[in-house]
């Protein structure tokens, strides 16, 4: 014991360095602990270091020789030390070894961590090649492009498709890979950069593979846009010198089936090769908006001024179109005229018939008749007439003139000609049979408008006959009624002249029993409203001297009945003259009113 207590000091200091080291060692863990748990994500080379510098750390985790030593030295150094000494050494020691047990859960657990951590490490440089490899060829599929001709586009179609052909081949490893790192996340435990890793796998390999299609398709959208350009071009270019053809070709035809035939022709091939050339001419535009995504600008100004130039070659199909406009508007005149002379020569047969049987009737059609068909064939004819200046206008607008006319059209300038003799001949002689009968048309004439004016009059008549009288009620009234029936009567007899002057015409025209018929039924009933005329004045007559007669005697009774007041009165007055009197005046009274009655 003495040698411990003599050499206290050294043994102490022995200890304590011991202790420190122990202490610094669990410090050291601690620290390599926090380190490798931090959030901070490290290269691979690293956290290799930071891994091997945990794991020698960790080799005597135990330190079960040093703790027991400690323990040893610190009993055999207190045995003879104070109290308050002994405690304080022995609770640091406690405290030491507490904090190593503690120490040593948590080291077990990094331990496991990190094995996670260095196989999710490892696995990011296992992804590494890959991703710079996709990364390589999402720059070489991004990247700006363009190509000035299409040998370019197809340089860059067989490096796009070895590019695909790359990625196919490291589609497996990739996968495994992808699948690897989904492996590792099912570990509750896993580092939250492992997430980062799988995801830019992952979506990196399907952008990468997504855009390096998209970029395949577009050059190969550009080569074809390219190859369209040119062959349409160059179609073009053929369809519009067969339009240039096919315009030259486009004429008028004289034989109106001929021409219409001729114009389905012209027009089926014209909508043909509007269709077809409005059809490339888009083609070219579209094939040119498909090169203007990779094209360069020097390059594009060139290709739009080319397209211009086709694009002012356009007015090729607009005079297609105007011409066979023309054609058709030539054929739909060629066909009015026709039809229009078709038809005249179809009712010329018609005309020449109704003047035949107008001659064949003479004999027994009424005069008035035959000037009335006279006449109305004369207007037909004369409208037919119209009809045929206005064809030869159209002759001379629509065919050809002059010597060397094509015999088609010259078939159609005979016909004109025929038809117009025809009806210019027929006018003629239906005017010379109209003319025959001017003075029946004369007569005829004066007759109708007499009959015209007398015949509603008489109507009216009729209506006022059948109406009757009106019955009167004093003096005036009746002297009135004397004076409408006296004008009616007056009337009567100015009309009756109208007739006999219309009669008197129909009897100079060469036939008139028509008309002597029409006169005599208007005679009879003429007969029937003077008759009732007649009978109005003599009643009407009668009843004003009978009315007058009265009023005369009613004012002559009174005047004397008045006298008979006055002194001389007196001296004349007469009681049989008086009755007398009176019963003259009730006689005329009922005279008076059975006329009345009798209206």
């Amino acid at each position: 014991m003495t040698f411990w207590q003599e050499n206290y000091s050294f043994i102490k200091d022995v200890y304590d360095m011991r202790h420190s080291k122990m202490a610094e060692w669990m410090e050291n863990v601690e620290k390599a602990i926090s380190r490798i748990m931090a959030d901070k994500v490290y290269t691979s080379a690293e956290f290799k270091r930071e891994r091997d510098n945990f794991h020698a750390l960790c080799k005597d985790l135990e330190r079960a020789e040093v703790k027991k030593w400690l323990a040893h030295i610190l009993e055999i150094l207190m045995a003879e030390r104070a109290k308050d000494q002994r405690k304080s050494e022995f609770d640091k020691l406690e405290i030491l070894i507490k904090k190593h047990e503690e120490l040593i859960p948590t080291v077990m657990k990094t331990q496991v961590m990190v094995d996670l951590y260095w196989k999710c490490y490892a696995y990011g440089d296992e992804l590494k090649p890959h991703i710079e490899f996709l990364d390589g060829i999402m720059l070489s599929s991004t990247r700006d492009i363009a190509p000035s001709c299409v040998e370019n586009v197809d340089e860059l179609i067989e490096r796009q498709e070895k590019s695909l052909v790359q990625l196919e081949t490291k589609r497996a490893v990739v996968k495994e890979l992808i699948e690897k790192g989904k492996k590792i996340l099912e570990n509750p435990d896993k580092p939250k950069f492992l997430e980062g890793h799988v995801q830019r796998i992952e979506e990196g390999w399907d952008d990468t593979k997504n855009k390096a299609q998209d970029r395949l398709t577009l050059l190969q959208e550009t080569k074809d846009a390219w190859v369209g350009y040119a062959e349409n071009n160059e179609t073009i270019a053929s369809d519009f010198e067969k339009a240039e053809e096919e315009i030259k070709r486009v004429k008028k035809r004289f034989n109106l089936q001929a021409a219409l035939d001729d114009l389905k022709k012209r027009q089926d091939i014209y909508n043909n090769s509007e269709k077809t050339i409005m059809g490339l001419f888009k083609a070219i535009n579209d094939n040119f908006t498909c090169m203007s995504i990779t094209l360069p600008e020097d390059k594009k100004k060139i290709l739009e001024k080319e397209i211009k130039a086709v694009d002012e070659k356009l007015e090729v199909v607009g005079r297609f179109k105007e011409k066979v406009a023309k054609v058709e508007d030539f054929c739909k005149a060629l066909g009015d005229f026709d039809a229009s002379l078709k038809t005249i020569n179809d009712w010329m047969e018609q005309a020449t018939g109704e003047l035949n049987d107008i001659k064949a009737a003479a004999g027994s059609m009424l005069p008035e008749d035959r000037v009335a068909r006279t006449m109305d064939l004369q207007e037909d004819i004369a409208a037919k007439v119209e009809i045929l200046k206005s064809n030869a206008a159209t002759e001379l607008e629509l065919l050809p003139q002059g010597d060397k006319v094509p015999q088609d059209a010259q078939d159609y300038k005979d016909e004109l000609n025929r038809i117009t003799k025809y009806v210019d001949d027929l006018q003629a002689k239906t005017k010379k049979e109209c003319d025959s009968y001017s003075e029946d048309v004369k007569y005829w004439a004066e007759y109708r408008t007499g009959i015209k004016e007398f015949t509603p009059w008489l109507v009216n008549s009729e209506g006022h006959c059948n109406d009757g009288l009106a019955k009167p009620s004093n003096l005036d009234e009746v002297k009135a009624l004397h004076e409408k029936v006296s004008t009616f009567d007056k009337t009567c007899l100015q009309y009756l002249k109208v007739l006999e002057a219309a009669e008197a015409a129909s009897k100079k025209m060469t036939t008139h029993e028509e008309a002597d018929k029409e006169v005599a039924a208007l005679r009879e009933r003429y007969g029937k409203v003077k008759a009732s005329s007649d009978s109005w004045m003599a009643k009407v007559d009668t009843l004003l001297k009978e009315w007058t007669l009265l009023d005369n005697t009613v004012t002559e009774l009174n005047t004397w009945v008045a006298k008979d007041k006055t002194s001389e009165g007196e001296n004349q007055f007469s009681l049989e003259k008086m009755e007398s009197t009176l019963g003259e005046l009730k006689n005329i009274f009922k005279q008076k009113e059975k006329l009345v009655d009798n209206l």
